[in-house]
Parts: C-alpha cells; structure tokens; sequence
C-alpha cells in the first residue's frame, strides 16, 4: 500500500469513530457546545503543533477569490455539517448514521466530477459503487428493524444534508488559487469555525451545569477535535495533493466500517451477517480504486517533457 494510501485508511478510520463518539458526547452536552469545545481543542492542537515546528516558507496569504472559498468550506463543511450530522446521529442510532458516511464517497465525486472536471475512469467508478453498495448495505438493513421511531426520518434528511455539506468541505480545498498546507488549513477552518459556533454555544449553554459534566465527555470532545478536526483532516488535504478526488471519495466509504464496528464495542449495537458482508464490499471497492494508477496529473499540469508540476503541501 502506497503512503498516500495509509494516510487516507488512517483518516477515514478516524472519522469512523465521530459519530460514535457524538452519540456519546450529546449525553451531556449541546450539540453547539459540543462543536464548539471540538474545533477549540482542534485550533490549539494545530496551532502549538505549527508553532514548534520549523517554518516551511513564507507565510501564504489568502486572496478574495481565495477567502470566499474558505468561507464556504466553514460554513458549509464546519458549520452546517456539524450541526445536520449531530442533531441527524441524536435522532438515529450510531450504525443507521452511517447512511451519511455511506453516501459521502458519490457526493464528493459528484463535486469533483462537476466542480473539479476530474475524470471519472470506469475502474474507479466501479470501485466506488461497489464501495458505496456495501456502506448502503451496512446501513438499510438496520434502518429497516424493528425500533424505528417518529423522528429517524428527520434523522436521516440531516444526514444526507451533511454529507453534501462534507463534499464541500473535502473537495473545495482544490479549488484555492494559492495551495495551503493542510495544517494550517486546517487551523485555518477550526478557527473560523469555533468563531461562527461561538455566539450559539454561549446562548445554549447551562453554565451550572458545566462542572457536572464528566471527565470522559470532556476527553471524548477533545478528542474530536484531536483526532477528527486535526488529524483526520489534515491526512485527507494532504492526499488531496497527490491523488483525484475521486480516490479520496472512495477511501471515505472505509468510514462506516470503523463506525460499526465501534458502535458494537462501545455503544453495544448489534452486528449482524450483512453489516460483514457490506464491509466486504467495501475493503473491495476500495482496493480496485487503490490499485489503479494515479492519473490526476492532465496535459494542463504538466511542462517540458512532460514532467507534471505538483503544488507542494507542506
């Protein structure tokens, strides 16, 4: 497995667990103070961590067109996304919110196809079906028990907002005249991010109940933000610059194996025969997409003798 390929596994694992852990934090706390404490601990993470590292050039400086580009990520892929997903995993159980990881992967190529004007080979486009029928398949099945309540159906039309909302976040990253390193793109996001959550997590907030939160709540937010806002993130920016997003769409279907099988482990949910057979479908799917060979580089990239030229991301 190429490098590339780790890192996209390693993020797509991690993303796995935000659901899980949402159901968990929205035990005791909002869901705007919950993102709020996330993309905090996230901004300070990033920020000590580019702070002690050596600078790796000048420092880059939105443009207009740039910034507008930005905001929209915030607002869309922070904001918005934040609040369809938790309030969507709040109504849903852990497993049948995984329908928004299940889709993300043909979202996100849908942007790239339409916005990005990558090409879609017909190896890809097969792997990411089979990839995307088996993350559907962990999920319809379980939507389809016994339990239902009133409210899943709003449950389930938050979630396919958020994940239109995470095809924006991933993909419009490519689309910023100036590269950033994924980093302090990264930061970049958090920041705006916990500013925009601000003003609504004070309004919700019951600060006297605050001490009566326990300490592995705190953790679990903290981690959130570690893990999903940092790591996770800057993983998949840094992808982006050496593979098409449509192999990053496709890396994303890994998602909702690790949230199922973290929902059995920590939540107690049930694993039955066709949440194995869809997560078959998927390591499958996602291996054709990584065995092909990368082909994001086109004739507009590339210069004497055709040697492609490909931003740096530090």
């Amino acid at each position: 497995m190429r490098a590339v390929h780790l890192k996209m596994t390693v993020a797509t694992v991690l993303l796995g667990s935000y659901l899980v852990a949402s159901k968990l934090i929205l035990r005791e706390v909002p869901v705007f103070t919950a993102t709020f404490v996330r993309l905090v601990s996230a901004a300070l993470v990033l920020g000590l961590y580019l702070l002690l590292r050596p600078p790796g050039g000048p420092p880059v400086r939105p443009g207009r067109r740039d910034g507008a580009v930005l905001f929209a990520q915030t607002l869309l892929g922070v904001f918005l996304f934040s609040v369809f997903a938790m309030y969507g995993v709040k109504l849903t159980g852990a497993i049948e919110a995984g329908v928004l990881l299940g889709m993300v992967p043909i979202s996100i190529s849908l942007v790239a196809v339409v916005f990005l004007r990558e090409r879609l080979s017909i190896r890809r486009g097969l792997g990411i079906a089979v990839a995307v029928a088996g993350a559907a398949g962990i999920n319809a099945l379980s939507a389809s028990g016994p339990g239902g309540g009133s409210h899943e159906l709003l449950g389930a039309l938050l979630l396919v907002c958020a994940v239109l909302c995470e095809a924006v976040f991933v993909t419009f990253g490519k689309l910023l005249a100036r590269p950033i390193p994924p980093a302090k793109l990264s930061l970049i996001l958090s920041v705006t991010g916990a500013l925009l959550f601000a003003g609504p997590a004070v309004a919700e907030t019951d600060w006297s109940a605050l001490g009566q939160i326990s300490w592995q709540t705190w953790a679990l937010m903290v981690y959130t933000g570690v893990a999903i806002n940092g790591i996770a993130v800057v993983l998949l920016y840094d992808s982006l610059d050496s593979v098409d997003t449509t192999v990053v769409a496709a890396f994303t279907a890994l998602t909702p194996v690790s949230g199922a099988i973290l929902s059995v482990v920590l939540l107690g949910e049930k694993l039955h025969a066709y949440h194995l057979a869809g997560m078959l479908l998927v390591v499958l799917g996602v291996y054709a997409v990584a065995r092909e060979k990368n082909t994001s580089i086109n004739s507009d990239d590339t210069a004497d003798g055709g040697i492609p030229q490909v931003s740096a991301v530090q």
